[in-house]
């Protein structure tokens, strides 16, 4: 799959939380209030994922926030647990049953949606079991609810997967089921409006970065030469293909807002981590060459 460089693409940002519960199935707040926290929290975009459930979204959409009808799915995985597929993006009435992964995925592709491996970490999911998957768009590298266990950072599994050779990109969420879990991890969409085309567009692309506090202003490639532009960071990660990529280390009462690194020749991929005072992280889609 081509994924695209979000800070090298026109528009604007928005703030999205895509992986989303209420009462239709194991969330704790009915949808309408769900709704509003994201609402008065500053979101600009929402998918209600409810389990093996499509909740309406048609009486909650609004100008400023924009709400997109979804559901996780959970299919089969005949060589372990049961999949989580996070399923963006299917219209009114949409119904399915339990099937074979792949079928879901295309059931899902077929009618303008998209589909992510959700929290692969926590899952136990491995490598082979992602890469069994045909027509996913992504990955969660950070899901706030898994951090209860330990398990909300998937950056492992994802450069597992980039190093097999599939260029998939990754969103951070919430998984909201509870109070807690929420507002600690977004993902920012760069599209040129708000509109639901807008946003599929940008979410299949890849036009966007994953947050769990740190703000990413650019980063793209020149020359060979990749520079990341971040809000105050102490540690800036590089990460390519096996033991390639560098790490920054600010100095006691010092901070990066700028950095540049070189990959080597035998790269075939970068993608950067961003991590602030409070231990916060931020990640880019990875730049493939």
């Amino acid at each position: 799959m081509k994924i695209t460089n979000s800070f090298e693409q026109p528009g604007q940002w928005f703030k999205a939380n895509l992986h989303t519960h209420t009462t239709n199935s194991d969330g704790d707040t009915p949808p309408a209030e769900r709704v509003a926290q994201y609402r008065e929290a500053g979101y600009n975009v929402l998918a209600l994922s409810d389990h093996r459930t499509v909740t309406e979204i048609e009486e909650l959409n609004s100008k400023d926030l924009l709400l997109i009808r979804s559901f996780e799915g959970h299919p089969p995985c005949l060589t372990g647990p049961i999949y989580h597929l996070l399923c963006l993006n299917v219209p009114k009435g949409f119904e399915y049953e339990e099937m074979p992964a792949n079928d879901m995925i295309a059931k899902v592709n077929a009618v303008g949606g998209a589909v992510f491996v959700a929290h692969p970490y926590w899952c136990g999911r491995t490598v082979a079991q992602i890469l069994a998957l045909e027509g996913i768009v992504g990955l969660e590298v950070f899901n706030s609810t898994c951090g209860k266990i330990g398990k909300a950072d998937s950056s492992v599994h994802w450069d597992y997967v980039l190093a097999a050779g599939r260029t998939l990109p990754a969103i951070a969420v919430d998984d909201v089921h509870c109070e807690r879990d929420r507002f600690l991890g977004w993902t920012m969409i760069k599209a040129e409006e708000l509109t639901t085309e807008a946003i599929m567009q940008a979410v299949r692309t890849g036009s966007y970065y994953a947050t769990s506090g740190p703000e990413i202003k650019d980063c793209r490639m020149n020359e060979g030469v990749v520079t990341l532009e971040c809000s105050p960071a102490r540690e800036i990660h590089f990460h390519c293909r096996n033991s390639s990529g560098r790490s920054f280390y600010a100095d006691d009462g010092e901070l990066f807002t700028k950095v540049e690194f070189q990959p080597s020749a035998t790269a075939t991929y970068v993608r950067a981590t961003v991590v602030d005072e409070r231990g916060h992280r931020a990640w880019t889609n990875p730049i493939v060459f």
